[in-house]
């Protein structure tokens, strides 16, 4: 039998050289940096789409419960409908310069509302089955020495038993219904959410053309911006020109006119968003069609809304850094922006609402 050799035994036991070590190493630090570079990208995706979800989940939520309260509007003679816009302060300059949005309406209320409603109340009225809903836009950090946080803003939605003031609660549609910043009385409201960046509704009278886009103006085949359901003239023209109720809006009598349909329209943008949006590169003037961004990737698709301060803008084109822009969108006015100034954008959500005494038209 012949044993083998010290040299081949010796080679048979010797381990991994430093070079095989160094190598082995290496391909192993390239795997796991792919590894995770994959598992940050699936994370950022789906933190994404988690996000999506979230804001899905909260738009088709607030747009469920204000079309709800469309569909219950009273069509007798104690309903009422109004909507209006103002223009709010948000630098503390005094001078109004953030649209926002402001509803009041009568609508049937069930049982379980107005036990809820008068829960621990010693004198329970009955409201004759109604109830005042409010829904309002205002600044959610009006005066802020943050710049960024001035485009965003709360919305809040209050509700009470259809009726006259009773003590400290008083009527929606009263004067002393809001404060003197403009946001609902204290204790009458509460803020369904936060990031709002817009917040409209549209009106359609029976000459309204609803086969495309709906568009505001004052010929017949147009929409409203506002509505005073019993045309005494409380929506402000001299506030803002979309409080130009439609002339061709239902003749009032012994009931209040409603639209035939009302298109909701909401633009949230949620905080991961805020931390990642773009920002001017430089200052651009009220006359200029274009400005840069430091970041053009960070911006949404072409025909999309962005707001710079308090000005909206239409995004027509972008080439490089530079964006080319429909400026005074949305109501709002060119202004001057200074350089830094972040580019907010929010996703868009649009309903339908049909109002119940029109809904045999549905059909057309």
């Amino acid at each position: 039998m012949k044993l083998p050799s010290t040299r081949s035994t010796a080679a048979a036991r010797r381990g991994l050289t430093l070079v095989e070590l160094v190598l082995a190493a290496g391909l192993l630090a390239i795997l796991l940096a792919a590894v995770f570079k994959l598992l940050d990208q699936f994370m950022g995706v789906w933190e994404k789409s988690e996000v999506r979800r979230m804001e899905v989940e909260q738009a088709s939520g607030l747009s469920e419960l204000l079309a709800a309260d469309l569909d219950g509007l009273e069509p007798g003679p104690r309903g009422d409908l109004l909507a209006e816009w103002l223009l709010h302060d948000t630098d503390g300059n005094g001078v109004g310069d953030t649209l926002g949005a402001r509803v009041r309406l009568v609508r049937h209320a069930t049982p379980a509302e107005l036990a809820r409603l008068q829960a621990g109340s010693d004198s329970k009225l009955p409201g004759e089955g109604l109830l005042e809903v409010l829904w309002a836009v205002t600044p959610a950090a009006p005066g802020t020495r943050n710049l960024d946080e001035r485009a965003q803003s709360l919305l809040w939605r209050g509700e009470r038993v259809w009726g006259p003031a009773r003590g400290a609660d008083v009527s929606f549609f009263a004067d002393g219904a809001f404060a003197g910043n403009g946001r609902p009385r204290p204790g009458s409201a509460h803020v369904l959410t936060g990031g709002v960046l817009w917040f409209s509704m549209s009106f359609a009278t029976a000459l309204s053309d609803l086969r495309g886009e709906w568009r505001i103006g004052s010929s017949p085949e147009d929409c409203a911006a506002s509505w005073d359901a019993w045309s005494r003239g409380r929506p402000d023209r001299d506030r803002h020109p979309w409080n130009e109720t439609s002339p061709f809006a239902p003749a009032t009598a012994s009931t209040p006119a409603l639209p035939r349909r009302v298109r909701l329209e909401f633009e949230l943008e949620s905080p991961s968003d805020f931390k990642r949006r773009t920002r001017v590169l430089r200052s651009f003037g009220p006359q200029d069609s274009s400005f840069e961004v430091d970041n053009a990737e960070k911006l949404p698709e072409e025909g999309a809304y962005v707001r710079v301060d308090a000005e909206w803008l239409q995004i027509l084109g972008v080439t490089g850094s530079t964006v080319g822009v429909r400026r005074a969108q949305r109501g709002s006015k060119a202004a001057l922006h200074e350089s830094g100034a972040m580019v907010h954008w929010g996703r868009r959500f649009v309903r339908e609402a049909p109002i119940a005494q029109h809904r045999g038209e549905w059909r057309r």
